[in-house]
C-alpha cells in the first residue's frame, strides 16, 4: 500500500510535466528572438543603442519571444553574458539600466544565446529562430583570431543540433576594427547613428516588416545590383530603381560594390561617386584625378593617388583618405602620353592588384603586375599577356589566385581575348581552355568574376571579320555567360550578359547591335523581364 500511495503521486508528476511540456510545445509562439547586446568597456552609444532595443521591441508582436542578453566581463567568466530580459514588456526597464563593464566577451555571449535555444522547454519559434548580435567594439577580446571565433560558434551549433539564424551589426564600431568583424560574419551590417541601427534592427526583429524573412544583416535589406550610364549611376532592387545619382562622364566602365555590399561606387570626372545602398544617399570623393578604384574590405575602397595606394572607410562619416603603399617610384606622365600611370585593377581583404603599362604599345599593354599586400610589401607577378591593358581582373574567393583578362589586338576587327589565372603563391600563370571557333578572328571578355561558391565565371563571345582587319560581319558566339569546371568552360545561359542577383532574379544586359557600345538593361525577375535604362556602360552585383 505505502508502495502504491508513493506511486500514485509520482505518475501524476509525470503526467502533469509531460502535459505541461506538450502544452509550451504547441502554444509556443512563431518567431523567437534573443537579443545580445555588447556592454563591455568603453560603451560607446550604450545609451543609444538601448534606446533603439526599446523602441524596436516595442513593434514586435504579442505571441512573439524575445529576449535581451548582454555581453561583457572577463574571458571565460560565467559573468561574461547574462539574460537581462525575458519578454518584450521587460526589455525597456532592462536596457535602461545598462552600464560598460569588462572585456567584449561576444563569443561567450553567442555560445550562451545558442544555449537559449537548446531543451525542450525552451519555446522554440515554430516559423523563425534567430540570435542578433550588437557589437559597439567589432571584436571578441578573448581571441585575435575572427576566423576561430565563427569556427567556436559553428560548432557549438553543430553540437546542439540547431538551425539558427545569427546575424550580426556593428555599431559605432571603430574603423580599424570593423574588418574583424567583418571576417567573423561576412554579412555585418555597420550602423554609425542610432536611427540607422533603428532601421536594421526593425527589419530583423519585427516579423510582420515585409523582408523580415529574407533579410540579411548585411548593407543590403533586399537584394539589389547597380548600373551606369553616362549620366547616372543607380540602384536597381527587382524591377524599380530604388537610389540614382548624375555622374559626370565616368573615367571607365569600372563599377563596384564594397566587400560588404553597403556601397557602390565609381570614377568621374569629378572622383569618386558613392550610394549608400542603405539610405540611398549619394556622396562625392575627391582623388585626384584617380582612374580606378576598387573595394578593399569590409566599407574600405582604394585608388593610387599618383603610385601611392590610398584607402578610405565610406562606413565612417568622418574619415579621410589613408596614404600607405609606394608602388614603385614616381612615374612621370609626358605630354605624349609615353609613359602611362600605374593603375589599380582589384583589390580583396587589403590586398591591391596594381598594373604599370610599359608605355609602348597604343592599347597599354603588356602591363607589370604587382601585388600590394595590406603590410605594405610589393610582390611582381610579372608581365601581363597580350598587347591590350588589363580591362577585367578578380581575385579569386580564398584570396589565392588572380583571374585576368588578357589581349591582342591586330586591327580594327581582329582581337582575341582570354582569361589568366594567377598562382599568387608563386606568381606562375597559366591561360583557360579556349572558348569558340579557333578560325574566330575575335573575342572579347566583358567581364569576369568569382562567384560566392568560388567559381570563375565570365561574359564571352566571339566573332569573325570581312577581311583582314575590316569590318565585324558574322558573330559566332553571341555574348553570354560561362563558368569554369574542372577542364573546360560551360556556357550556362541562352545569349546574353547578365549576372544573377539572387534565385530567381538577374540582371541582364542586352546589345542592341553587335557594334553597339552601350547596352540595355533588364531586369529578369522569375523568367519575366522588365526594362531598366538603355545606354548602360556596366552592371555590378553585391559578392
Amino acid at each position: 500500500m505505502k508502495r502504491r500511495a508513493v506511486a500514485v503521486p509520482l505518475v501524476v508528476v509525470l503526467v502533469v510535466a509531460a502535459c505541461t511540456a506538450v502544452y509550451l510545445v504547441l502554444s509556443g509562439p512563431a518567431h523567437r528572438t534573443v537579443v545580445l547586446v555588447d556592454t563591455s568597456e568603453p560603451g560607446t552609444g550604450l545609451s543609444e543603442l538601448g534606446g533603439a532595443v526599446r523602441s524596436v521591441v516595442g513593434n514586435s508582436g504579442d505571441s512573439d519571444a524575445l529576449s535581451v542578453r548582454r555581453f561583457g566581463g572577463e574571458c571565460g567568466s560565467p559573468d561574461a553574458t547574462a539574460e537581462i530580459a525575458d519578454g518584450p514588456d521587460r526589455v525597456a526597464q532592462a536596457v535602461g539600466a545598462l552600464s560598460p563593464s569588462g572585456k567584449a566577451t561576444m563569443v561567450d555571449g553567442v555560445k550562451a544565446a545558442i544555449d537559449d535555444f537548446r531543451g525542450l522547454l525552451t519555446r522554440r519559434g515554430s516559423v523563425r529562430n534567430r540570435i542578433i548580435v550588437i557589437s559597439s567594439t567589432g571584436v571578441d577580446a578573448c581571441t585575435n583570431d575572427p576566423d576561430s571565433a565563427r569556427q567556436s560558434v559553428e560548432d557549438r551549433l553543430t553540437e546542439a543540433g540547431l538551425d539558427l539564424d545569427i546575424r550580426v551589426v556593428g555599431f559605432r564600431v571603430p574603423p580599424d576594427q570593423k574588418e574583424a568583424l567583418a571576417k567573423f560574419a561576412s554579412d555585418t551590417s555597420f550602423a554609425d547613428n542610432a536611427d540607422d541601427l533603428e532601421i536594421i534592427l526593425d527589419r530583423l526583429v519585427v516579423p510582420n516588416s515585409p523582408d523580415a524573412a529574407a533579410i540579411s544583416v548585411s548593407a543590403q535589406p533586399e537584394p539589389s545590383y547597380a548600373f551606369l550610364t553616362a549620366t547616372r549611376l543607380g540602384i536597381v532592387r527587382g524591377t524599380e530603381v530604388v537610389a540614382e545619382t548624375a555622374v559626370a562622364l565616368p573615367e571607365s566602365s569600372s563599377l563596384r560594390y564594397t566587400a560588404d555590399g553597403r556601397f557602390v561606387f565609381t570614377t568621374t570626372e569629378a572622383g569618386i561617386a558613392t550610394l549608400d545602398v542603405l539610405s540611398g544617399v549619394a556622396g562625392s570623393v575627391p582623388c585626384g584625378g584617380c582612374r580606378n578604384v576598387v573595394a578593399a574590405g569590409g566599407s574600405v575602397i582604394s585608388w593610387l593617388a599618383g603610385n601611392v595606394v590610398t584607402t578610405l572607410n565610406l562606413a565612417d562619416k568622418n574619415a579621410r583618405p589613408v596614404p600607405g603603399t609606394t608602388v614603385l617610384p614616381d612615374r612621370k606622365v609626358d605630354d605624349l602620353g609615353a609613359v602611362l600611370p600605374l593603375r589599380m585593377l582589384a583589390g580583396k581583404d587589403g590586398n591591391s592588384l596594381v598594373g604599370a603599362p610599359d608605355g609602348v604599345s597604343a592599347y597599354g599593354g603588356p602591363e607589370t603586375l604587382y601585388l600590394v599586400r595590406p603590410d605594405g610589401q610589393v610582390v611582381p607577378l610579372g608581365l601581363a599577356r597580350g598587347n591590350v591593358a588589363v580591362y577585367r581582373s578578380a581575385f579569386s574567393s580564398d584570396g589565392r589566385t588572380l583571374a585576368y583578362v588578357a589581349a591582342a589586338h591586330a586591327g580594327s576587327c581582329e582581337e582575341r581575348s582570354s582569361v589568366l589565372l594567377v598562382d599568387l603563391a608563386t606568381s606562375a600563370q597559366s591561360t583557360t581552355p579556349v572558348v569558340g571557333d579557333p578560325s574566330d578572328d575575335g573575342s572579347g571578355v566583358a567581364d569576369v568574376w568569382y562567384d560566392k561558391g568560388g567559381t570563375l565565371n565570365m561574359i564571352y563571345s566571339s566573332w569573325r571579320c570581312a577581311a583582314s582587319g575590316g569590318p565585324q560581319t558574322t558573330v559566332t558566339l553571341p555574348e553570354s555567360h560561362w563558368q569554369l569546371g574542372n577542364s573546360e568552360w560551360t556556357r550556362r545561359d541562352a545569349p546574353s550578359s547578365g549576372r544573377q542577383v539572387a534565385p530567381g532574379f538577374r540582371a541582364v544586359l542586352v546589345r542592341p547591335t553587335p557594334d553597339s557600345f552601350t547596352q540595355q538593361l533588364f531586369s529578369e525577375v522569375n523568367g519575366t523581364r522588365t526594362k531598366i535604362s538603355d545606354e548602360v556602360f556596366a552592371i555590378a552585383v553585391p559578392n
